[in-house]
């Protein structure tokens, strides 16, 4: 018997139907008109949601090949990248960098904590010949959000290239490519932009002038670049019927506002964190360094995560576990894209049930009550 099943995992994110139905349009041949003018739109529609006038590239993969790119775009072989480590996915970026040849040197913050301006002040001052950062915005694997913006202007003023990691925040918080001066910018098609995966997708800080020269015959930036120009300067297929999708989402984010999209995702991560509170459940992420779109917490002593997610996943929600380190130690929850409010009441009173099932002294209700609390403040 089929059985619904709420998507709560940090990525990939609950898809409209209506961007569902978009993938079914037929194929259209990738370097025709009509097909190279939904890509031009589609291109325009990602270029107000990371405010930016500069130049995107979009290609088929996950946000792993985008960061991929985004590296290769954004420094040269045989350059200093000093990497803020605040978590799991900060090991990626080191290793992309060993990739295409460049010397990473990795700072980590302790586990909860990200990267303050002083502090990466700091370190800048620590290492004299650094050619650029790069961190993430939203640090998947441990729900901390870095203060990107102070970071840029720290980075500005330093002369240093910026390299962002917004797979987690892009379309969900703010993200000021071109106000805030993010020279680089890379997400994926399945979080908060609510498109099932398979794009990858980097943005360019108006300016900017991209890496070009490289060595690989895939992440080739100049021909990719050329190709974003008109579809018709064929270099790789694009994934036609995602780029449906994605058309449709964003269409969907900007008619939602994105003003009003980021409040959603502020309001909704205040109610969950206020309802794990409730339980006595200890959050990852500290205050001052957490996201609006992924809360992760420690799993109560005596409570094995197998057992809470198969408990999770018999009430039809499907959370996420802890990575690297914290793996079998803490759970995730994801609160963005299309996430909205019954949602969160749905996957707290799951949580409420399943964790008094395996044994956690807790009192039915505590955390709803806290969740409805926050959304009657914030008139929600």
């Amino acid at each position: 018997m089929y059985r619904r099943l709420i998507l709560m995992t940090p990525g990939p994110t609950q898809v409209d139907p209506d961007v569902l139905l978009a993938m079914s349009m037929p194929v259209l041949n990738h370097v025709s008109s009509d097909f190279d003018s939904i890509h031009a739109e589609t291109l325009s529609m990602l270029g107000r949601v990371f405010n930016t006038k500069g130049e995107i590239i979009v290609l088929p993969g996950s946000g792993t090949s985008a960061m991929e790119l985004a590296l290769r775009a954004g420094i040269k072989p045989g350059s200093t990248v000093l990497v803020l480590k605040a978590g799991f996915f900060g090991d990626y970026l080191a290793r992309g960098v060993e990739g295409i040849g460049g010397k990473p040197i990795i700072e980590a913050s302790d586990v909860g904590y990200g990267f303050t301006p002083e502090r990466v002040d700091e370190l800048l001052d620590k290492h004299r010949d650094v050619d650029a950062i790069v961190l993430q915005h939203v640090e998947t694997s441990t729900s901390v959000a870095n203060p990107i913006k102070d970071i840029a202007r720290v980075a500005g003023k330093r002369g240093v290239t910026l390299i962002v990691d917004g797979v987690a925040s892009v379309g969900g918080m703010e993200l000021d490519v071109d106000g805030w001066g993010v020279d680089v910018v890379f997400t994926g098609s399945q979080k908060a932009l609510a498109t099932p995966p398979g794009l990858g997708i980097v943005a360019f800080r108006s300016g900017f002038t991209p890496t070009t020269s490289n060595n690989s015959l895939y992440f080739d930036v100049g021909r990719l670049l050329r190709e974003m120009k008109s579809t018709k300067n064929y270099f790789i297929t694009p994934a036609t019927n995602m780029i449906y999708a994605l058309n449709k989402s964003l269409k969907l984010i900007l008619e939602e506002g994105l003003d009003n999209r980021f409040r959603r995702h502020k309001i909704l991560a205040e109610a969950v964190r206020s309802s794990l509170k409730a339980l006595d459940i200890e959050l990852v992420a500290k205050e001052g360094f957490q996201a609006d779109t992924v809360t992760a917490a420690y799993i109560p002593e005596g409570i094995e995560w197998p057992r809470l997610y198969a408990e999770m996943r018999a009430r039809g929600i499907e959370i996420a576990g802890g990575l690297g380190e914290l793996r079998g130690k803490i759970f995730r929850i994801g609160h963005m894209g299309q996430a909205d409010q019954n949602d969160v009441i749905a996957t707290i009173a799951a949580l409420e049930r399943s964790l008094q099932k395996l044994g956690w002294k807790i009192s039915l209700g505590e955390g709803l009550k806290a969740l409805q609390e926050v959304f009657s403040k914030h008139n929600a």
